[in-house]
C-alpha cells in the first residue's frame, strides 16, 4: 500500500496521514474475512495468502480516501463481487465512485469506467445507482461525438432498466430514496433519448396542463420533459404557474423546467424572461439549468457576457452559483478564452474569486475528460 495526496489536477504534495485500512479478502474456497491495519507512513505491506481471489480496500468505506488498484485482475474480480452483490451497497458505490474520480484525475478513461459499469446491470441499491446516474450525466454533458453517443446509449439502457425495476409510478409507502432516484433517473432517460420515459413523462405533463393530478414526487421531471418536448403552450403554462403557485417549492421546480427547453427560440425567450420577470432570489435556478442543458449550454457564455452587469447585481452567493455552472460547462470548447477573461476579471473585480478559481479547475478537468 502506498499513499499520496489525491488531486484532480497535477500538484506536488508531501503530506502523509495515519490511514485506517480495512480490507475484505475473498478466498477461492468461498470464505471471506477482514483485515484491519494502519498505514503509518508513505507505504507498507500486508500479507495475503495465495488462495485470495479478490480484495477490497477500504471495506465499508470507513476511511475518507480514494483507492486505486494497480492489478487489473483484482479489478475484474471485484467487478464480479459487485455483480453478485457479495459486496454491500456502500462498497459497490465506493468502487465505481473512486474509479470515476480517477477518470476526472486523468488516471483512467471514460471507456474504463463504462466497461466497469456493466457489473451494475442488476444493481438495486440507491447509493450506487444515484452515483452512477450523476457520473453518466456529467460525462454526457462534457463529451462529444462517438463517445457522447456511447454514453447516451449506455445511459439510456441503464435508466430504462432502473425505471422498470422501481416502476414509473410512485407506490404508496415507498422509500424516500426510491422517489428521489426515480425523479433523477426519469429526467436522465429523457435526455438520453428514451422513448418509453419520454412518452410517459410527456403524457403526464399533458395531463398536468389539463388540470389533472400528478404525484408530487414526479413533478419536477415531468415538467422538465414538458419543456424538453414543449412548445408555445408549454411556455405560457409555465409562466402562469409561476405567477399563481402558492408553493415556493413548486415555483423552483417550474424554474428548473423552464431551463430545459431545446428549441433555440424558446431558449432565447426563457433567457429574456429570466432577466425581466424572475425574482432576483430565484434567477440563478433557471440559469444553472440552462448551463447544463445540452441544447442551451453552448450559447450561455455569450449571454453571460451580454448581461454581466445585471448578473453581478445579484446577491453574491447567487452570482457565484451562476458562474460555478457557467464556467465548467459552458466554457467547454473555449477554454483559453474563458481563462483569459477571468484572469483579467479577477484583477479588476473582487467578486467570487475563490469560486472562479475552483470553477476554472473544474473546466480544466472537464476538458481533459473530453479530450482523453
Amino acid at each position: 500500500l502506498t499513499q499520496r495526496r489525491f488531486t484532480y489536477l497535477p500538484g506536488e504534495a508531501n503530506q502523509q496521514w495515519i490511514i485506517p485500512v480495512n480490507i475484505k479478502i475473498f478466498k477461492s474456497s468461498g470464505e471471506s474475512e477482514e483485515i484491519s491495519s494502519l498505514l503509518m507512513g508513505k507505504d507498507t505491506s500486508i500479507k495475503i495468502l495465495n488462495d485470495v481471489v479478490a480484495y477490497k480496500v477500504n471495506y465499508g468505506q470507513m476511511g475518507f480516501y480514494r483507492t486505486k488498484y494497480v492489478e487489473e485482475q483484482n479489478i475484474r474480480a471485484l467487478g464480479q463481487k459487485v455483480k453478485s452483490k457479495e459486496l454491500p451497497p456502500e462498497d459497490r458505490w465506493g468502487i465505481q465512485n473512486d474509479l470515476y474520480a480517477l477518470v476526472k484525475g486523468g488516471e483512467y478513461t471514460v471507456d474504463n469506467y463504462l466497461d466497469f459499469l456493466f457489473n451494475y446491470t442488476d444493481e438495486d441499491a440507491f447509493l450506487p445507482l444515484t452515483s452512477i446516474a450523476k457520473n453518466l450525466l456529467h460525462t454526457y454533458l462534457i463529451t462529444e461525438g462517438a463517445r457522447k453517443e456511447k454514453v447516451a446509449s449506455f445511459g439510456k439502457s441503464f435508466s430504462e432498466d432502473v425505471l422498470s425495476k422501481i416502476q414509473y409510478q410512485p407506490e404508496e409507502d415507498e422509500k424516500h430514496t426510491t422517489s428521489l432516484l426515480r425523479d433523477q433517473i426519469l429526467w436522465n432517460a429523457v435526455i438520453y433519448g428514451s422513448e418509453i420515459a419520454s412518452n410517459f413523462a410527456f403524457d403526464h405533463f399533458s395531463e398536468l396542463m389539463r388540470g389533472g393530478f400528478i404525484h408530487p414526487d414526479l413533478m419536477r421531471s415531468i415538467m422538465q420533459t414538458g419543456a424538453w418536448k414543449g412548445h408555445e403552450r408549454a411556455f405560457e403554462w409555465f409562466d402562469k404557474r409561476l405567477k399563481t403557485s402558492e408553493s415556493e417549492h413548486e415555483r423552483m421546480n417550474v424554474l428548473v423546467a423552464m431551463g430545459s427547453f431545446r428549441e433555440k427560440p424558446f431558449i432565447e425567450k426563457v433567457l429574456q424572461y429570466i432577466l425581466d420577470h424572475v425574482p432576483h432570489r430565484n434567477k440563478f435556478i433557471p440559469i444553472c439549468a440552462m448551463a447544463t442543458n445540452p441544447y442551451a449550454m453552448h450559447s450561455m457564455w455569450a449571454w453571460y457576457l451580454s448581461n454581466l452587469t445585471q448578473l453581478e447585481s445579484l446577491h453574491p452567493i447567487q452570482y457565484e452559483r451562476i458562474i460555478a455552472e457557467i464556467i465548467p460547462f459552458c466554457g467547454i470548447g473555449r477554454e483559453e478564452e474563458i481563462v483569459t477573461f477571468f484572469e483579467d476579471y479577477m484583477k479588476k473585480r473582487d467578486k467570487g474569486k475563490e469560486t472562479i478559481k475552483l470553477s476554472l479547475e473544474r473546466l480544466e478537468i472537464n476538458r481533459r475528460i473530453r479530450t482523453s
